[in-house]
């Protein structure tokens, strides 16, 4: 059945797309389920329905990988460039995802109400909902990861202005008007598809955190900064964050306000900009103020990330020593003993990240950034390019992550009594939730359960940990009911 299902479009050819169309085969898979058990425990409600479960959940892993993760991979089509998913595969996979990690819990409740009583600790099918949770995880980032290729010009235009040159802070820079713009244009579309408001609350979460730690990356290939060049940046970063507060309700009636939390996260996530301009707004003279400056906005020991900013600031190695001395003076004083030997804040601030051509190089793993996943996009090309994204899916779940960082998602379980259309219906209930170089799954890996899938699962319990504000996962649906 799975080489067939992987054989066969997301989308059926003679169906209209609908934000709620899930891929046909996930549901002919349930429903095949769905009979077998029923016919099982006709036979007997003892350790073979335990087997019967082990069954489920090898071939529950393989359609993950080997059916929803190959729907997000550039496949080989005979001609350049390859098959490279497009927008409604994406949501289609995450409508998938979804669906499947709520019928999951559904299937493991069903097996449960038919066996046993001393059996039911045996059943367990949470670790493959955990896997679908991972692959929801990858089509939020792939969905990012499109934003980022389409703003990538106006950090270009960012990076090419004379950050040291300017003498006086005038209206916000024509790079950001652009680059909200940009950004409200490719939301407004992508939130048009997405038909639960938990996955669009974690897309805008997420694309904001990536903005910002684009703008980190930027920050540094601007040097040298002056102090007025500086200050003109926190004027753009107050205009971003005025562009992002709105778009969770950007296709919403005018006038529509963002919910309050997400407000919060926004204004919480712009400010990371803060403690960097504001240091590199204090004139190295007299030396002491940006010492202190530095220990109060940055708040670490760190002789590496002080002459970062150094660096930014555009001042010569010479002129940096005797502020390296006034900083290790400071730094030693019982008042600044607490701070941590090195901030977080500047771990984008490098020069590693910067190659020979000017464009920074790419992040490879996803969840290893501080508050959310980036993918640092000033060398990339004009269009999505799904080897990148690849790289960093397959990197994340063959190594595993610390946090994947999409917070405040939510899930619904399916409500439909005979899932016989592929359609993920409609919410009910907030309930409880979320490739090899060239992003093509190798059969070797996809067959093999080994790193990969124990990853997917990872990055799904994450994902699911990141959004208990959303509710839980898991109740008021009934998609197994009928017929079992």
């Amino acid at each position: 059945m799975l080489p067939q299902y992987r054989q066969q479009p997301p989308k059926p050819p003679d169906e209209e797309y609908s934000p709620q169309m899930v891929i046909p085969s996930s549901i002919e898979l349930f429903n095949f389920y769905r009979r077998t058990l029923a016919q099982c425990a006709k036979l007997s409600t003892g350790p073979r329905l335990v087997e019967l479960s082990t069954v489920f959940a090898k071939y529950l892993d393989q359609y993950a990988q080997q059916v929803l993760l190959f729907y997000l991979s550039e496949r080989p089509s005979g001609q350049t460039p390859s098959n490279i998913p497009q927008m409604e595969e994406i949501i289609l996979v995450l409508n998938t995802a979804d669906y499947c990690f709520n019928t999951c819990t559904q299937l493991e409740e069903k097996i449960k109400s038919r066996i046993d009583e001393r059996f039911k600790a045996n059943v367990d099918l949470q670790s493959q909902a955990d896997a679908f949770m991972g692959i929801a995880s990858a089509t939020v980032r792939a969905l990012i990861r499109r934003v980022e290729v389409d703003v990538e010009p106006t950090w270009r235009e960012m990076r090419n202005t004379g950050w040291g040159k300017i003498e006086s802070v005038g209206d916000q820079s024509s790079w950001v008007v652009e680059l909200v713009k940009v950004i409200k244009r490719r939301v407004a579309e992508i939130l048009s598809m997405l038909h639960k408001q938990q996955y669009a609350r974690a897309f805008c979460d997420n694309l904001v955190d990536s903005t910002v730690n684009n703008f980190i990356v930027n920050i540094f290939q601007c040097r040298p900064i002056s102090e007025v060049g500086a200050e003109q940046m926190l004027l753009d970063s107050y205009a971003l964050k005025k562009g992002c507060e709105g778009l969770l309700s950007i296709n919403a009636p005018q006038n529509t306000q963002s919910p309050a939390g997400y407000i919060k996260r926004v204004n919480q996530t712009i400010s990371r900009l803060d403690p960097i301009l504001k240091t590199l707004q204090v004139r190295p003279s007299p030396p002491e103020a940006l010492v202190q400056a530095y220990l109060i906005h940055i708040a670490d020991k760190s002789d590496t990330n002080f002459r970062k900013i150094l660096d930014l600031k555009g001042l010569k190695k010479q002129d940096q020593s005797h502020l390296m001395e006034l900083f290790q003076a400071h730094r030693a004083s019982p008042r600044n003993e607490k701070l941590p030997q090195s901030s977080a804040l500047l771990a984008l601030l490098t020069a590693a990240n910067v190659n020979t051509t000017g464009g920074s190089t790419i992040t490879s793993s996803i969840g290893s950034l501080p508050g959310a996943a980036t993918l640092s996009t000033s060398n990339l090309p004009a269009r999505f390019d799904p080897s990148i994204f690849g790289n960093a899916i397959m990197n994340a779940a063959r190594d595993g992550v610390d946090r994947f960082g999409t917070p405040n998602l939510g899930g619904s379980t399916p409500s439909t009594s005979t899932p016989s259309r592929a359609m993920s219906p409609p919410p009910q209930q907030q309930s409880r939730q979320q490739s090899r170089a060239s992003f093509e799954v190798p059969t070797s890996v996809a067959t093999g359960s080994g790193n990969l899938n124990e990853n997917l699962r990872n990055i799904g319990k994450f994902f699911k940990r990141d959004i208990g504000s959303f509710g839980r996962f898991g109740s008021g649906s009934k998609a197994l009911d009928e017929g079992t």
